[in-house]
Formats: C-alpha cells, sequence, structure tokens
C-alpha cells in the first residue's frame, strides 16, 4: 500500500487470535478524534482510546457473560417450547375442535409466515432502538399471547393469538445478538453452540412434557400449552437485571451509559478496563436499514447466506419428510405426502388425536429428536479452533456425503437411518454457525437486521419444502435425495467464496472502508 494512502488509515478491525491479518480498515475522516488540550497531543489521546470490543477482549469471560448466558439460554429454551408446541398443537386441538388437515395446513403456513416478518421486523426494531428492547417486547409479547391463547374456547380466536405469539417470538432472535457482542471474540462460537444445549434440553423436556399431559385419561393438552410459557416469563422477568447492548450503546451516542456499562462489565468481572476512554464513533450511519445488507460492501456475504440459509432448512425438513420412508413407517414414498410432517396430501382427511397415540410412538418421538442433537458437542468442540468457513465448508461436503450414502441399495434400516441423523444433526449445527457467522460479519449499525433476516431464511425454507418435496415424491422418492444433495454441495461452495474469514475477529462498529 503507497505511503500516502496508508496514513489516512488509523484503526484497524483486529483479530483478536491474534493470526496476523485484518479485516477491514476504518478511514481517518469517520472517526471522531477528541479534540488535544494544551498538554496532550493528539497522538497520545488516541493512544488512550480503547474500543468497546477492546473492552470486552481485556475484561475477559466472566461472571458477567455467564449470567448473560443464562438469560439468553432462557430466551431459546422458549423458542424450543414454542417449535415443539407449533409441531403438535394441530394434533392436540383436534381432540376438542375436530380439525381437518387443512385447517393444520393453515396455521402451519399462518404461524411460519408471521414469524418470518416477526424475525425481520424485530431485527430493525433491534437496530434503531436497542437489543434489550426488541428481546424484552417480544418476550412480553409471546408470553401474554400465548398464555391467553391457553384459555380460549373457539379456533378461530386461538389461531390468531398463535399467529401474534409466533410474529413476537421472532424477536428471539436478538438474545443472539446480544449475547455475540458481550462475548470475548475467542469464545462466541462456544457460546453460542452452549445456548444451543439449551435449545436441545428445552425440546426434550417440551417432549416429556407432552407425554405427561397427553394420556387417554389425563389429557390436558391446554396445561402442556401453559407450561410451554414459562421459560418466556421467566427470560421476561430476567429482562431487568441486564443492560442494553455496549455496542448499540456506542453507536447511538449514548455514552455516558456506555461508560457505565463498560464499568459494570469490569467491576462483575473482577478485571480493569483498559486505560483511556471509551472511543467514539460517527452518528451518520442509519441504523436498521434492511437496503444496506445489499450495498456493495455486503452483498456477496448477504446472498451467500441466504442461499445457504434457505438450503439448510429445504435439507433438514426434506429430510425429516423422508424419514418416515427410511424408518419403515410408510411403504410407499408417496404416502410422505400424508404423514404429518407434510400437508399436501388430502388435506380434507382430519387430523389424528394426539390422544390416540401410544407410548411407544412418544419414545419414537424422543429418540428420533434427540438424535439430532449430538452435532453440537462436535460443533461447540471445534468451532473456535478452526476457521469458520473451513468448518462450515467441511460440515457441507460431510451432509452432502450423507445423503448420498442413502442411494446404497441395502435392505438395512438401521443403516440409512444412521446416514439420515448424521445428514440431520450436521445441518441443525449448520443454522447455528450462519447465525453465528451473520452476527460477526454485518456491523453494529446493522448486526441485529442481519441475524433477523438470516433467522427467517430458515422459517422461509420450512414454508417451502412441503412444495418442494410434494413435487418430487410425485415421481421418486431419490429424486429428493438427489436434490438435497446437489443444493448441500453448492452450499459448501458458498461457504468457501464467503468474503471474511471471522474467527476471532473483532466486531465492528460501523461501515467506514468505503470503495
Amino acid at each position: 500500500m503507497p505511503e500516502d494512502i496508508r496514513d489516512k488509515f488509523t484503526f484497524a478491525r483486529k483479530s483478536t487470535d491474534h493470526r496476523g491479518y485484518f479485516r477491514k480498515m476504518t478511514v481517518e475522516e469517520d472517526v471522531i478524534t477528541p479534540t488535544p488540550n494544551e498538554n496532550k497531543s493528539s497522538i497520545l489521546i488516541i493512544s488512550e482510546a480503547f474500543t468497546t470490543e477492546d473492552a470486552i477482549n481485556r475484561v475477559g469471560f466472566g461472571k458477567f457473560q455467564a449470567k448473560l448466558i443464562i438469560l439468553s439460554g432462557f430466551v431459546w429454551m422458549a423458542k424450543s417450547f414454542h417449535t415443539v408446541l407449533e409441531n403438535y398443537i394441530n394434533s392436540l386441538t383436534t381432540c376438542d375442535w375436530s380439525l381437518l388437515r387443512w385447517h393444520a395446513a393453515f396455521m402451519v403456513t399462518l404461524t411460519t409466515v408471521c414469524t418470518v416478518f416477526g424475525c425481520i421486523l424485530y431485527g430493525i426494531v433491534s437496530d434503531i432502538y436497542g437489543r434489550r428492547t426488541a428481546l424484552t417486547s417480544s418476550l412480553i409479547f409471546a408470553f401474554v399471547f400465548s398464555a391467553v391463547s391457553v384459555g380460549l374456547p373457539g379456533y378461530i380466536w386461538f389461531l390468531v393469538f398463535r399467529a401474534i405469539a409466533a410474529f413476537s417470538t421472532g424477536g428471539f432472535a436478538q438474545a443472539l445478538t446480544l449475547c455475540c457482542e458481550y462475548i470475548p471474540g475467542n469464545k462466541r462460537g462456544r457460546v453460542f453452540f452452549i445456548l444451543s444445549c439449551f435449545w436441545a434440553v428445552g425440546v426434550v423436556a417440551m417432549l416429556g412434557i407432552l407425554y405427561a399431559t397427553t394420556r387417554p385419561y389425563e389429557y390436558h393438552w391446554r396445561l402442556f400449552a401453559a407450561v410451554g410459557t414459562i421459560p418466556a416469563f421467566i427470560a421476561m422477568v430476567m429482562m431487568r437485571f441486564f443492560p442494553e447492548s455496549l455496542h448499540f450503546l456506542v453507536v447511538s451516542n449514548e455514552y455516558d451509559s456506555a461508560k457505565n456499562i463498560a464499568a459494570e462489565l469490569a467491576r462483575s468481572n473482577c478485571k480493569a478496563l483498559p486505560r483511556g476512554q471509551l472511543h467514539p464513533v460517527r452518528n451518520d450511519f442509519k441504523r436498521g436499514n434492511i437496503c444496506h445488507l445489499l450495498s456493495a460492501v455486503h452483498a456477496r456475504s448477504t446472498l451467500l447466506f441466504w442461499y445457504m440459509g434457505l438450503t439448510t432448512a429445504i435439507a433438514f425438513f426434506s429430510l425429516d419428510a423422508m424419514s418416515p420412508y427410511y424408518l419403515g413407517d410408510v411403504v410407499d414414498n408417496k404416502a410422505i405426502n400424508s404423514t404429518a410432517s407434510n400437508f399436501m396430501g388430502d388435506l380434507f382427511k382430519p387430523v389424528r388425536c394426539m390422544q390416540n397415540v401410544t407410548g411407544d410412538e412418544f419414545v419414537k418421538i424422543l429418540w428420533t429428536n434427540a438424535l439430532d442433537f449430538p452435532g453440537f458437542i462436535v460443533y461447540m468442540l471445534l468451532v473456535d479452533v478452526i476457521d469458520r468457513k473451513k468448518l462450515l465448508c467441511a460440515s457441507y461436503l460431510l451432509t452432502c456425503l450423507f445423503i448420498g450414502l442413502l442411494f446404497l441399495k441395502t435392505e438395512d434400516t438401521l443403516m440409512l437411518a444412521s446416514f439420515i441423523f448424521c445428514a440431520r444433526t450436521l445441518l441443525l449445527g449448520q443454522i447455528d454457525m450462519l447465525l453465528l457467522m451473520t452476527s460477526e460479519t454485518f456491523p453494529t449499525t446493522v448486526r441485529g437486521t442481519a441475524v433477523g433476516v438470516q433467522m427467517s431464511t430458515f422459517y422461509l425454507g420450512f414454508f417451502l419444502t412441503p412444495y418442494i418435496s410434494a413435487g418430487f415424491l410425485n415421481l421418486e422418492l431419490e429424486f429428493l435425495a438427489g436434490f438435497c444433495c446437489v443444493i448441500a454441495f453448492i452450499a459448501a461452495i458458498a461457504s468457501a467464496l464467503l468474503t471474511w474469514e471471522t474467527r476471532g475477529l473483532e466486531l465492528a462498529m460501523t461501515d467506514v472502508f468505503k470503495f
């Protein structure tokens, strides 16, 4: 770089694991430098200024982050409770309201679409009004409307309240944004997968509650739905004890609040802050601008992340739809369209009441869900050791391999089932990898929006999967498996083409590098 151009740059976005390269540079004109007094030079003042990332990495991981992980864990557990409830709510309520399959299909479609828009809107709110504001409001609305829906006597009002609750859960993803902005760079990946363990525990716990409350002589589906609101209530109460994101306060020019929170962070972790004052940033960047995700700086990363999000969701739920065939639950692959996970079959057929499900079927539901979770442990061990892009690419290639093994001509159901669950557990971990890398790639001014939109791609993929699988299953099952294999392979290529390697990098505050 020529000397005259090099002199324009003052700060770099550093790698916190000291790997020797930088991601972005900031331009001198985009940094507010305090006016020096008579006794100090400008160089001295700049040297005594520290960024929010400097403060977080200096105080390290401690009691403050542990409490934040517990809070975010309850939010993620509330998300898992809501997910399980949405999966089985039609089979539960049909015992009272005699639902047809088109009723169930309409509820799934409505709640999914509402969640997509909720993720995007709450992401924008998070960037404009703050992570804490977005997360608190989403928890309040999700708890209130979910709790009220438990006592509603009619299907129509129940549907309306469940749709509003689903919209509100779109803000739960901002727990990841808040958590990410307080975790030191060398531990962010591991923390994300710790939160995934909260999600897994929530799923297993909710399935156990489902089993206990849906016995033929102890059928209390309203009690089951009421219990599903407990984690959201706990997280809602805990929010009052946690501050706003330090990164958000700095880009919002709320320096007094930021200094107080930085001091509280250091005090809680029994560490000292770096010398000097928090380094200010320019405030002329529009926060929460969704169009900024497609700007010249971010368009490539954004489009690749969106493709991988859709691919991961479509592949995961397609494998979920194929599982009954490979597990021997159905003998005709076209009958998959009439299973509980797919509503493309006879829409006027009554929905089966959960009250009539046997204990053996519940055990099968439990272990088929639990087998998806071991991958979280593997990702947790590797995510902060291997570069994110390499890990994500290898994960997609392994997914492609396991799906390809389904083409083996064998009658061994156990072998085929193991291939499916290996692919599914990899795909489930890829969802968290994409959310992690999204939060690390985009600056604070649009980070909440980016995470919200990324989360919405998973729900959009879930929405599209029944239509995609129905088209392929009208041909042969192998066509759907081949389609999943191809899109997973393309996703592996896409992960290698991502603009930035984010492992250990400092979170950017604003986009100040202009091309």
